[in-house]
């Protein structure tokens, strides 16, 4: 699991939050035994005050640890409120839901694009686990939107109940915890983390539940996976997508992230599996250091994404890459727009960014993005251009 890699040094602050963690850490696989890999990745991600999303540390941006499409570029968030806008259209007004809201980009920039197209939301919901990041939405907000649009939106700390429009899942899956597996001789091990010798190491144990979801994997996929193959799976997707849809009474979600459909996600070539790290922009295959100041994520398997949403009663309406979605919804018109008239080294730095987005050796294929209803059957132009429902 571990990879050799120059990381930046912590500074004295991540340095005394992430001691403080990994105290806590030792203290619970002292107590308890070997502790299974989702449970430490999610006490990594989201341990009180000290977990990576709820620490108050900085994620985003250059003096962060990675960049989203929407920090990136206002296009994204222009075709999300062209999509939006089509879908509250179709049922007659509604609100927005956007789950994991980053620092705010994506709401300031999809409400201005909605009131440009004419098609506003009675409300903007954000939900969003981290403090430090609530209060920078907060202010962005506050500062960059007109009072008319401020006046719109509102946090909440969970689901919306009767809600009724379109919610956006972006990068939000890739960080809910996993759990992982190691295939050692023949079978499913589950894969757990103890702390002997003064370092954090994995283990491998057996556990029914794990053997029993391999197993299922390797008969939908026809074929066992080789000796020493270590993947992971979310086991926390099906209930998410019953909670979502128990909330709803109709509407659709949009869900963008990095991943794959099944037989790629569990391809023989990605025998290592998915899981990597990001501080201050450099990325490690270890997730036994920088406890709680590293961001530990694993990408998407989207079949099982779409199983858990159409499970808990929703219709799917499509599946594609980003490019197709944002091309399919009119990207290359708005960028021809935006362009015109700038000079040259602004038009240079406005298409920099905007291939940045598309180009499949980019974010344009990297990440995917599908769409769920309830109650409606809305036109969703995005997946017009290139659906690959058929793959999952």
């Amino acid at each position: 699991m571990a990879e050799s890699i120059a990381l930046p040094p912590l500074s004295g602050q991540q340095a005394a939050l992430s001691d403080q963690l990994v105290q806590i850490l030792i203290e619970a696989i002292h107590a308890n035994g070997p502790m299974r890999f989702s449970e430490y990745m999610h006490r990594c991600l989201y341990e009180p005050q000290l977990g990576y999303y709820v620490n108050g540390l900085d994620k985003l941006g250059s003096d962060g640890d990675f960049i989203t499409a929407p920090e990136l570029s206002d296009d994204f968030a222009h075709g999300m409120a062209r999509q939006s806008a089509e879908i509250l259209s179709a049922i007659g007004g509604g609100d927005l839901l956007e789950f994991g809201g980053g620092t705010g980009r994506l709401a300031v920039d999809l409400l201005l694009e909605l009131e440009r197209l004419g098609v506003m939301p009675d409300h903007y919901y954000l939900l969003d686990v981290s403090g430090e990041l609530r209060q920078r939405q907060q202010q962005l907000i506050a500062g960059q939107l007109p009072q008319h649009l401020v006046s719109r939106v509102h946090w909440v700390n969970g689901f919306v109940e009767d809600f009724r429009g379109v919610a956006v899942a972006n990068e939000l899956f890739d960080a809910f915890p996993v759990e992982q597996f190691c295939i050692e001789q023949g079978a499913a091990r589950v894969v757990s983390v103890d702390f002997q010798d003064g370092r954090f190491q994995t283990t491998l144990r057996d556990d029914e539940s794990v053997s029993a979801y391999v197993a299922a994997l390797q008969a939908e996929i026809g074929q066992p996976f080789a000796e020493g193959f270590r993947s992971e799976y979310c086991p926390l997707m099906r209930g998410w997508w019953q909670s979502l849809a128990e909330s709803m009474t109709c509407g659709a979600i949009l869900v963008c992230d990095y991943g794959s459909e099944r037989r790629s996600y569990y391809s023989p070539r990605r025998g290592s599996g998915s899981l990597r790290c990001f501080f201050r922009h450099t990325v490690n295959a270890n997730p036994l250091i920088y406890q709680g100041v590293q961001d530990i994520t694993a990408n998407v398997d989207f079949t099982a994404l779409a199983e858990a949403a159409v499970a808990a009663g929703l219709e799917l309406e499509g599946f594609t890459t980003m490019s197709d979605f944002l091309l399919s919804l009119g990207a290359l018109d708005q960028l021809q727009k935006k362009v015109d008239g700038l000079d040259e080294h602004e038009r240079f730095r406005v298409t920099g960014k905007f291939k940045q987005l598309m180009l499949p050796e980019e974010m344009g294929e990297r990440f995917l993005v599908a769409g769920f209803s309830k109650g409606v059957q809305p036109a969703l132009t995005g997946f017009s251009g290139s659906d690959m429902s058929r793959l999952l």
